[in-house]
Protein backbone atom coordinates (compact mmCIF):
# COMPACT_ATOMS: atom_id res chain seq x y z
CA UNK A 1 0.00 0.00 0.00
CA UNK A 2 1.67 3.16 -0.97
CA UNK A 3 2.00 6.27 1.30
CA UNK A 4 -0.71 8.86 0.96
CA UNK A 5 -0.48 12.07 2.72
CA UNK A 6 -3.68 13.94 1.36
CA UNK A 7 -7.15 12.62 0.39
CA UNK A 8 -6.67 12.14 -3.68
CA UNK A 9 -10.36 13.47 -3.61
CA UNK A 10 -12.23 16.69 -1.43
CA UNK A 11 -15.41 18.44 -1.86
CA UNK A 12 -16.85 20.81 0.37
CA UNK A 13 -19.46 22.76 0.28
CA UNK A 14 -18.43 26.32 1.17
CA UNK A 15 -21.13 28.91 0.07
CA UNK A 16 -24.46 26.48 -0.24
CA UNK A 17 -27.24 28.06 -2.79
CA UNK A 18 -24.66 30.03 -4.50
CA UNK A 19 -24.05 29.22 -8.32
CA UNK A 20 -21.07 30.88 -9.83
CA UNK A 21 -22.21 30.43 -13.47
CA UNK A 22 -21.71 34.15 -14.83
CA UNK A 23 -22.57 35.21 -11.58
CA UNK A 24 -26.06 33.71 -10.89
CA UNK A 25 -26.37 33.69 -7.20
CA UNK A 26 -29.42 32.13 -5.88
CA UNK A 27 -30.04 32.94 -2.51
CA UNK A 28 -33.81 31.71 -1.55
CA UNK A 29 -37.23 31.93 -2.68
CA UNK A 30 -38.70 35.04 -3.72
CA UNK A 31 -42.29 36.27 -4.31
CA UNK A 32 -41.68 38.03 -7.80
CA UNK A 33 -38.47 36.84 -8.78
CA UNK A 34 -38.55 39.51 -11.93
CA UNK A 35 -38.97 42.41 -10.18
CA UNK A 36 -36.45 41.12 -7.55
CA UNK A 37 -34.00 40.67 -10.79
CA UNK A 38 -34.71 43.74 -12.16
CA UNK A 39 -34.23 45.75 -8.91
CA UNK A 40 -30.57 44.36 -8.70
CA UNK A 41 -29.93 45.54 -12.31
CA UNK A 42 -31.91 48.76 -11.91
CA UNK A 43 -31.43 50.06 -8.67
CA UNK A 44 -28.24 48.31 -7.44
CA UNK A 45 -27.21 45.27 -5.10
CA UNK A 46 -28.84 44.44 -2.34
CA UNK A 47 -25.46 45.95 -0.34
CA UNK A 48 -25.89 49.13 -2.24
CA UNK A 49 -29.87 49.32 -1.25
CA UNK A 50 -28.95 48.41 1.99
CA UNK A 51 -26.68 50.80 2.38
CA UNK A 52 -28.70 53.47 0.89
CA UNK A 53 -31.17 53.11 3.36
CA UNK A 54 -28.51 52.89 6.30
CA UNK A 55 -27.43 56.77 5.41
CA UNK A 56 -31.12 57.78 4.83
CA UNK A 57 -32.41 56.31 9.00
CA UNK A 58 -29.03 57.82 9.89
CA UNK A 59 -30.36 61.16 8.25
CA UNK A 60 -33.59 60.25 10.65
CA UNK A 61 -31.55 60.02 13.97
CA UNK A 62 -29.64 62.91 13.59
CA UNK A 63 -32.78 65.07 12.43
CA UNK A 64 -35.28 63.87 15.40
CA UNK A 65 -32.30 64.24 17.89
CA UNK A 66 -33.27 60.85 18.73
CA UNK A 67 -29.85 60.00 20.69
CA UNK A 68 -30.87 62.94 23.30
CA UNK A 69 -34.06 61.76 23.57
CA UNK A 70 -36.23 61.12 27.08
CA UNK A 71 -38.41 58.71 25.36
CA UNK A 72 -35.75 56.34 23.90
CA UNK A 73 -34.43 53.81 26.72
CA UNK A 74 -30.61 53.40 27.42
CA UNK A 75 -30.74 50.44 25.68
CA UNK A 76 -32.84 51.79 22.23
CA UNK A 77 -30.22 54.31 22.76
CA UNK A 78 -27.59 51.83 22.51
CA UNK A 79 -28.47 50.20 19.57
CA UNK A 80 -28.65 53.47 17.90
CA UNK A 81 -25.18 53.95 18.13
CA UNK A 82 -24.18 50.54 17.16
CA UNK A 83 -26.53 51.13 14.06
CA UNK A 84 -24.49 54.17 13.21
CA UNK A 85 -21.42 52.94 14.31
CA UNK A 86 -21.82 50.35 11.66
CA UNK A 87 -22.75 53.38 8.94
CA UNK A 88 -19.94 55.12 10.14
CA UNK A 89 -17.32 51.64 9.38
CA UNK A 90 -18.74 51.48 6.10
CA UNK A 91 -17.66 55.18 4.70
CA UNK A 92 -14.67 54.76 6.16
CA UNK A 93 -14.17 51.43 4.23
CA UNK A 94 -15.56 52.85 0.84
CA UNK A 95 -13.87 55.96 1.57
CA UNK A 96 -10.15 54.14 2.00
CA UNK A 97 -11.35 52.01 -1.08
CA UNK A 98 -11.60 55.11 -3.38
CA UNK A 99 -8.70 56.92 -2.40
Amino acid sequence: MPLQLAPTALSQPILPNWSFNLFQVNLGATSNAKVEQAALETVGSYGKQIGRLAEALEVVIHQLHLLDSADLSREDKDALQVFLGDVAAVRKIKSGLQS
